[in-house]
């Protein structure tokens, strides 16, 4: 285990800070910071102020939410629609309500402090490390403005609640109607752990918010956004998306040049051999903590439509699996699975830098390789939390 000096976390706690200054004065200042690409809060900024305007359902038509867009400093030509589930826009609503660049930084810091408080109320001695593993993570979604800290931390949140046996295990959960994708493989856990409280309580949050959004936003917003959804899955098809940045076999398989359907086929093949492996885990009476990790761990898998930053949620499978890895995992296992999590950060740091430094060409698409990877490090976890099996049968024994 990682073990840093006070004065060690204190000086990565003022580089983040810095890095969030430094992108709110890029927003605040976008001409003299020469700012060239638009930030995922750029729109998530622009359609809290559509929603202002009582025009939501522009921002779901892209038709007239790219033009849109094109007026916001940065924009270069890119892509960026607007696909949220209705329940998103709850949140986002407020964001106008203060200058950009200021409601950047609240959103950041506040998202941020969530996210390490629930990380660090169990992680214990692991902190430290978990910690030093995410950094570039971190890093990737300050830069890029993205809403990772709040999802990460409500899966996070979940699965503390849940070690606490506490009634409300649900509620983060339910939340996660926001990007219901990334939570799929929990809720399939919950299922096989028969956490019934835990589901019914999540389904019901899902219900309330659902409810919220109507009420907010009209019942048209549902087939409005059922429409964009399919349209971004058109986009997708089409490998039109920064497709390095996604960590889905279906994404990398594109990436190659391979056809929609045998990518997708290829991509339900690992989901399926993901879920399989969770309900063999789930025969085996292993400690809560391992294997809800697990389940989390499948959670980053099923989607096809998982982009780096979204894998915040790993953390908490981290929390949940690290001392079953310190002490059933060989030192190359270890090592394996370490450079994974590095690399979910470090490939959009360094691949987006290339190409805007370097190559200096937007329309760049390098092959996907997050997908693999992380199927690779699933298979080692999967052999290693299976290894552990022994001890926990003497332990129940």
């Amino acid at each position: 285990m990682i073990q840093l000096k006070t004065s060690t976390l204190v000086l990565i706690a003022l580089m983040t800070l810095t890095l969030i200054s430094y992108v709110a004065l890029t927003l605040a200042f976008p001409v003299y910071f020469d700012k060239e690409h638009l930030l995922d809060f750029d729109i998530f900024y622009l359609v809290s102020t559509m929603i202002g305007e009582g025009n939501l359902k522009a921002a779901y038509t892209s038709e007239i939410f790219l033009p849109r867009q094109a007026q916001v400093p940065g924009y270069n030509g890119g892509e960026m629609l607007w696909s949220y589930p209705p329940h998103f826009n709850l949140f986002v609503s407020p964001l106008s309500l203060l200058p950009l660049s200021v409601s950047y930084a609240l959103f950041m810091v506040v998202t941020l402090t969530f996210y390490v408080l629930v990380i660090r109320a169990f992680a214990g001695p692991a902190f430290h490390t978990v910690a030093v593993l995410f950094l570039p993570l971190v890093v990737l979604i300050i830069r890029s403005g993205q809403n990772s800290f709040m999802t990460g931390g409500l899966i996070a949140l979940t699965c503390l609640l849940v070690l606490r046996q506490s009634r409300w295990s649900g509620l983060p959960l339910g939340l996660m109607a926001i990007k219901p994708h990334l939570a799929l493989g929990v809720g399939v856990w919950s299922l096989l752990d028969r956490r019934w409280d835990l589901a019914a309580l999540s389904l019901t949050v899902v219900a309330i918010v659902s409810l919220l959004a109507t009420v907010a936003f009209g019942t048209a917003v549902w087939s409005t956004s059922l429409t964009a959804i399919a349209g971004t899955a058109d986009i997708l098809r089409e490998g039109r998306f920064p497709l390095f940045r996604m960590t889905s076999i279906y994404a990398s398989a594109l990436s190659l040049g391979i056809e929609h359907r045998i990518a997708m086929l290829l991509h339900l093949m690992t989901v399926g051999a993901a879920l399989g492996a969770l309900v063999v885990l789930s025969r085996v009476k292993f400690p809560p903590r391992v294997f809800m990790g697990a389940g989390v761990f499948v959670s980053a898998l099923i989607s096809p439509y998982n982009y780096d930053y979204d894998l915040a949620m790993l953390a908490a499978a981290t929390c949940l699996l690290i001392n079953t890895v310190a002490r059933y995992a060989r030192k190359a296992e270890q090592y394996i699975i370490a450079a994974v999590i590095l690399s979910i950060g470090v490939n959009g740091l360094a691949l987006t830098a290339i190409l805007d430094h370097i190559v200096n060409d937007d329309t760049a698409r390098p092959i996907s390789v997050l997908g693999p990877i992380l199927f690779v490090g699933g298979i080692v976890l999967f052999r290693v939390v299976w290894r552990s099996r022994d001890a926990t049968r003497a332990v129940t024994a």
